[in-house]
């Protein structure tokens, strides 16, 4: 049909002018009607056998199109990666993530829900995220939980306090001084106060607030002082807002991967996750 000659065929094919010759009369006889008439070394195709052709080119089309989408899958060239985080790191360090992530594979879609934990939670066991980000001490059926990274929780300070002098703060260092604390609906907040009572301090709560990064907004205000989760913190202080210390004892705050329980992660997830990890090690090698 391409060709136009049996001999040329047989050379694009890669055989012999006979062994086309059989190959056609097979497919006639199978086929019950002729597929091309003879004059002399030219066939010509017959209107059963244009039809016939019209077909096995869609067909082919067809394959084609399939080992395309093979091909884009395989080599991170289409698919999308819809994922839900918690604050603390959904307003920065994902964003962050997600940049290089799509630098890299440009034909990714990736979509961020940013909720609380809990919220996380609910969004992964209805099986229709990839992946989640959250802190928490409870477990779901649907949802497979692990630790994803753990760091020690820092003390946040305005820039030229007093306290910065010391290079470790302990309770006693935020007795009756003016603090911004996390909302009491907020699970980390007993945590907080737990660390505090330690050293039977009591500091004067001047503010609350629910997310990481107001607190460390309100404590760069010069509001006060506070205790915020690693991130957060680690993000203001380098960009010299705030002045991070260490706590003593420490207090260490656990970021938890979420997985739909009732499939395994994409290959596109994986991938992802591998620069989550290694942008945690960065974020706190840089600190250390």
């Amino acid at each position: 049909m391409e060709t136009g000659k049996v001999t040329a065929a047989a050379t694009a094919l890669g055989t012999t002018q006979p062994s086309v010759s059989k190959l056609i009369a097979d497919l006639e006889r199978a086929a019950g009607f002729e597929m091309f008439e003879r004059h002399g070394r030219q066939v010509v195709p017959t209107p059963e056998a244009r039809a016939l052709f019209e077909e096995v080119e869609r067909a082919f089309v067809g394959m084609a199109e399939i080992s395309r989408v093979i091909e884009d899958i395989r080599d991170f060239r289409t698919g999308s990666l819809l994922i839900a985080g918690m604050p603390a790191l959904a307003l920065k360090f994902l964003p962050d993530v997600i940049a290089e992530f799509i630098a890299e594979e440009p034909g990714i879609t990736v979509s961020l829900r940013t909720r609380s934990s809990q919220a996380v939670l609910r969004h992964l066991s209805s099986q229709q995220f990839d992946l989640g980000f959250a802190a928490l001490d409870s477990d779901h059926p649907a949802v497979q939980r692990q630790a994803l990274f753990t760091a020690p929780m820092l003390a946040v300070l305005p820039p030229g306090h007093e306290l910065l002098e010391k290079t470790v703060l302990a309770p006693s260092d935020f007795h009756q001084r003016p603090f911004v604390a996390l909302g009491a609906e907020i699970g980390t907040r007993s945590e907080t106060d737990a660390f505090l009572l330690e050293g039977k301090a009591r500091p004067r709560i001047v503010a609350e607030a629910q997310l990481s990064a107001s607190i460390c907004e309100l404590v760069a205000a010069g509001a006060g002082v506070s205790i915020v989760e690693p991130v957060t913190a680690t993000y203001f202080g380098a960009a010299g807002r705030i002045v991070v210390r260490p706590l003593k004892p420490a207090q260490p705050f656990r970021y938890d991967l979420l997985l739909p329980a009732t499939r395994q992660p994409s290959r596109v997830a994986g991938r992802f996750l591998s620069l989550v990890e290694a942008r945690f090690e960065a974020l706190f090698d840089a600190t250390r």
